[in-house]
């Protein structure tokens, strides 16, 4: 069927069709002259969308809950929603008392104050919303939840956001798109299974080395095979190493992280005795 049958049958109109279609959350196919032709299945999807926009969903969210029609996924976007919600009434209480005060300088107290309650998550991601926002939400997200609490952490997040800033790092567009499939939410599961492997690991190192043996000796063979050497990941994994190495992350980017969380901290401790314990085993 062609647009305007869509848009009638789903209850939306074409402008919005073409809107999700060059946004991705609609893909439909196209007959030879060129037209786009919506199937029952396009409208059902259509319907979704409208719903879920109706709710107040971002694109973004959409996206997510389409691809991945589960309660988890359901839940942190119902969260996302209630915190905006939360940060938009707190915004409107300051913008009423600036109207009434004209006291700027104390209105702006207020806001910073209202701004560091913000997760350290979401002050990174809005502050580097490209290769560096998903880098860190990918890697330090699950560690960065709670609000920065004291001027050791606040001097800690600002050496990071000016370490960021200035770094150069050439980032390959095909490696990129490596990195959102690792964010993506259909990746969400296999991630939580890792987070968990690793951190049994870290908690039990010799007895998790000892319960997987056999997968470890599988991996480190196939480390040594060209389709490991091969792979995006691979050189995902290189990239950033000789990155870690050159451009001192390790010696300015960790050690602040360090200190802007205390369970990154913890983290790390169990994190390099769990690796004298691996390397001790496994030399090469």
């Amino acid at each position: 069927m062609y647009i305007h049958e869509a848009a009638k049958l789903s209850g939306t109109t074409k402008k919005a069709i073409e809107y999700y279609c060059q946004k991705g959350l609609l893909n439909p196919q196209f007959t030879e002259n060129g037209y786009r032709d919506f199937t029952e299945e396009d409208v059902i999807c259509l319907k979704k969308i409208s719903l879920l926009r109706s709710l107040g969903v971002s694109v973004e969210g959409t996206r997510k809950l389409l691809k991945e029609n589960d309660s988890t996924v359901f839940q942190r976007i119902i969260q996302e929603q209630e915190a905006v919600l939360q940060r938009r009434k707190e915004q409107n209480e300051l913008l009423k008392e600036l109207a009434a005060s004209l006291d700027w300088n104390a209105v702006q107290v207020k806001a910073t104050a209202a701004e560091s309650r913000q997760s350290v998550t979401e002050r990174l991601s809005k502050a580097f919303p490209g290769f560096w926002g998903k880098y860190l939400s990918l890697h330090f997200g699950k560690y960065l939840q709670d609000p920065v609490q004291t001027k050791d952490q606040e001097n800690a997040l600002h050496e990071i956001c000016e370490y960021l800033d200035s770094v150069q790092f050439e980032f390959p567009e095909e490696l990129e798109n490596e990195l959102d499939q690792m964010n993506s939410n259909g990746n969400h599961t296999a991630q939580c299974k890792a987070d968990e492997a690793l951190s049994e690991a870290v908690h039990d190192p010799e007895g998790w080395l000892n319960n997987n043996k056999e997968i470890i000796d599988q991996y480190l063979a196939f480390q040594k095979t060209d389709a490991y050497h091969n792979s995006p990941g691979f050189k995902l994994m290189e990239l950033l190493r000789e990155f870690n190495q050159d451009k001192g992350y390790n010696s300015v980017f960790i050690p602040a992280m360090r200190r802007l969380s205390p369970t990154y901290d913890e983290y790390m401790i169990k994190l390099q005795k769990a690796d004298q314990i691996f390397l001790r085993q496994y030399q090469q």
